[in-house]
């Protein structure tokens, strides 16, 4: 449904610059905008495109409109109101009650009136669906799980005996909600399973990217508070727990028993030691790995950016020899210090 850029400004909060009766109908990046579309510059270095995009509008800061006659919507936050006129022209959809004939679904399991259940997806006993909830194709709730309204479990998805999962989630294909913790004790010989005995507790408006593990308490639950999101290829150990509206990127891993603080911001790749304590508000930038608590909120970062090979051999080939110059340098301060010792 398409919207006037009087429409928008309001809706989004941003304010009006130039004619508002343009019509738009999509949304568009800044180098192949369109009539009828609308773009968004956040970046400085792309400010020269709003002199050239073919576009019907565009959102942008006050600073960056300086020059450009286009009709704008102008924010402090570009892309925020990209996002949000992304949504308006392009609204989920609406979900039809049906329960296919092809599912398999326990005699005790309570599926709410309003829910969608597609075919080949296996419903377990004791299991509970609450209105609005969208379950695809080949999805398994096992025992007791219990999903919320609203929320939406695309292909394949997984959720295991007694995990819930709140309102308003999404959670992509091949995501595992309560795969067993990692947890082995090594046992004269041979390695001995540890039970694991917990369960996964997810919070309301919870994103999960496709093929995510996020693995059940060994005693007690693994927590992910409201408003969390997590990518891609990510992997959740045995009782974390995550804090509400934190981010973590695809390929990263946190190992059993991480306490990860609100509004954290994690980076493509990172690692996080097991038992350690993130604070609110930290960002780990990506591939670091962290290996102690970090208790103070900020920025930090553990790997070296990318080098020209031959620099980065040469970098290594000293790293190697810093334990070597270390022992040198605690002689040689030795030495001095009997010296000294013997002039005294």
């Amino acid at each position: 449904m398409p919207f006037t850029l009087n429409e928008l400004a309001e809706k989004t909060g941003s304010r009006l610059s130039g004619p508002g009766e343009s019509v738009i109908a999509s949304v568009a990046n800044i180098a192949s905008g369109q009539a009828g579309s609308i773009v968004f510059v956040s970046n400085p270095k792309y400010t020269k495109y709003l002199q050239t995009t073919a576009a019907s509008a565009v959102i942008a800061t006050e600073q960056m409109l300086i020059g450009c006659d286009k009709p704008a919507l102008v924010t402090e936050h570009p892309r925020v109101v990209f996002s949000k006129i992304a949504l308006l022209l392009n609204p989920l959809p609406r979900i039809q009650p049906w329960i296919s004939p092809h599912a398999v679904i326990a005699e005790d399991a309570t599926i709410d009136p309003a829910a969608r259940i597609e075919a080949c997806v296996v419903v377990q006993s004791g299991v509970s669906i609450g209105p609005g909830t969208w379950i695809s194709p080949g999805c398994v709730l096992e025992k007791n799980a219990r999903l919320g309204s609203n929320s939406r479990l695309f292909a394949n998805v997984t959720v295991g005996e007694n995990c819930w999962v709140g309102n308003n989630c999404v959670l992509h294909s091949g995501a595992v909600i309560g795969a067993d913790g990692f947890g082995f004790v090594w046992d004269q010989d041979a390695y001995l399973k540890v039970p694991q005995l917990g369960n996964v507790r997810i919070g309301n408006d919870v994103e999960i990217g496709a093929n995510t593990s996020i693995d059940r308490g060994a005693i007690g639950d693994t927590i992910i508070e409201n408003g969390v999101k997590i990518d891609n290829l990510v992997q959740l150990g045995h009782n974390d727990h995550v804090g509400e509206h934190t981010t973590i990127s695809g390929q990263s891993g946190l190992a059993g028993s991480v306490k990860m603080g609100r509004k954290c911001i994690i980076g493509g790749g990172v690692s996080i030691s097991d038992n350690l304590e993130i604070a609110d508000n930290v960002t780990l930038t990506g591939r670091s790995s962290v290996a102690n608590s970090l208790k103070q909120p900020g920025v930090y970062a553990s790997v070296i950016p990318v080098l020209e090979a031959g620099k980065w051999r040469r970098i290594l080939a000293r790293i190697n020899q810093l334990d070597d110059l270390a022992k040198r340098i605690k002689a040689l301060e030795t030495k001095n210090h009997n010296r000294n010792g013997d002039a005294l």
